[in-house]
Formats: structure tokens, sequence, C-alpha cells
């Protein structure tokens, strides 16, 4: 493996070893670290962000059998089989072999973005408040999400049970904004010693426009500089106008992840 593909390699794994407190405080939440892949499952709430399977890393005789077992494992769970495949995975050829297993390429890709030494900015200026929400404001949060996501917030009561567990998590941040009263945008940054764990910020569409979003980001990653977070790891989908909005903050692409699922 090349010193390229090894630094993929060892953020891949910083992700989910930060969500491990995370998974030990929410019932249906499974993580497995394997030498030759890491398998997370959630069997409430299963998008492709908590079900799936990635940094597959093993030898051209052994691929194809461990995507059978990976597809088994999700099976004997009622679950959908996902891959999420970065240039850190082996062998070459794994993209080829999902396809000949009958999985379909996504058309979106993932994208990871990093940030290496926040700056202090405890000044910032903004009509926006911002909470750390607690489990009064859970289901708020989940639908605050959903609505920036545009979906449907008839999800917003199974999402915000799947949350809730993790409101009382110390290195579990969720941040909802505030206008006016009204809360317009939320995020969430998990802290794992000196590395932050941030998902893309979710705006009401109502306010996409403007920079709600951007101070919510500003204000939540002071928050974490203040509590030792030094690196932010970022994950959005990869596009020229998400790519552009957090470079604002300083984030520099890290890598992307090719999306394949089967049914």
């Amino acid at each position: 493996m090349d010193n390229r593909s090894q630094q993929i390699a060892e953020l891949e794994k910083i992700i989910y070893k930060a969500l491990v407190p995370v998974v030990r405080a929410t019932p249906g939440l499974n993580l497995s670290f394997r030498d030759d892949v890491i398998l997370i499952s959630n069997e409430n709430l299963p998008d492709v962000d908590t079900t799936h399977a990635c940094l597959v890393q093993t030898s051209p005789e052994h691929a194809d059998a461990l995507i059978a077992e990976v597809v088994d494992y999700f099976k004997m769970r009622n679950l959908p089989t996902t891959f999420f495949i970065s240039a850190a995975c082996t062998p070459p050829d794994i993209n080829q072999r999902l396809l000949a297993a009958g999985f379909v390429r996504q058309p979106t890709t993932e994208a990871w973005s990093i940030l290496k030494g926040i700056q202090p900015n405890d000044h910032y200026v903004t009509d926006l408040r911002v909470e750390k929400i607690d489990e009064e404001l859970v289901l708020t949060f989940a639908e605050v999400m959903l609505s920036g996501w545009g979906l449907s917030t008839n999800l917003a009561p199974l999402m915000a049970q799947t949350l809730l567990p993790s409101v009382a998590v110390p290195e579990v941040n969720h941040f909802l904004g505030f206008l006016k009263g009204d809360p317009v945008a939320a995020c969430t940054i998990v802290c794992y010693g000196q590395f932050g764990l941030m998902r893309e910020t979710s705006v009401l569409p109502a306010y996409q426009d403007s920079r709600e979003g951007f101070a919510l980001e500003t204000i939540a990653m002071e928050n974490v500089r203040q509590q030792g977070v030094k690196t932010l790891l970022l994950q959005t989908m990869a596009d020229p106008s998400s790519e552009s909005h957090f470079a604002g903050h300083g984030f520099k692409r890290a890598f992307y992840r090719a999306i394949y699922t089967r049914s």
C-alpha cells in the first residue's frame, strides 16, 4: 500500500473509532472492526450512513468470498448491503468485483474533507443563537435535519428515537441554530481526542441561500475547539457547491468513497 492509501486507511479507521461511544449507547447500532473490512449496521434506522461495509482490504484470492460473506452478514439481519469503496481498498479491482456480484454504483459519491488546526473564532458576529440540544430538543433537531435534506418529517419520531441515546454521550455534540426563536439549522460533531467528526449541516429550505449554515458551523467548530479538537473530518456528498462552501472554513478534500448497493 502506498503512503496516500495508507493515510486514507488511517483516516477511515479514525472515523469509525470516533463512533464507538455512540454505538455503545444506541440500541440496534453495531460496529465491527476486522482486518479485512469494517462493518456498521443500524437495525432501527438502516440508512447508508450507518449500515454499510467499508475499508475492504483483502487479497484477490479472498475478495469474492469476502463480498459474499458481507452480503450474508447484512442479509441475516434483514438489512440492505452497501459498500463504501475508497482508494485504500484492495484488491485494486474491488469495484469490478462488486459489479460482477450484482452491485450497482450509485450516481452520488461520498466526500471526506479535512481541516487541520481549527483557528480560534469566539467573536463571530451573527443573529443566530446556537444551543447544544438536550432530550427536549431531539425531535426538533430531527425535523430540521430531515427538512434540510429534503426528506419527509414523518420520519422525525423514528430518527429522534435513534438519536436520543447519543444526547447523553459526552463526545457527541448536536447543535441547533435559532433565528428569532425558530430553529433553522442543525449539525453534529463527534469528538475523538484531538479529532472531530462532522456531518454536513442541514438548513431549512427557506434559509439555504443565507449565511445561517456557515454561522452555525463556525460556532460549533469553536465549541469543539475549546473541547480540545484540533482536526476536523467532514462528511459530505461530492459536489462543487459543497466544496466551495466548506473551503470558506479552510477544509480541503481528503478522499472520496464510491457507493455500491444491492437490494
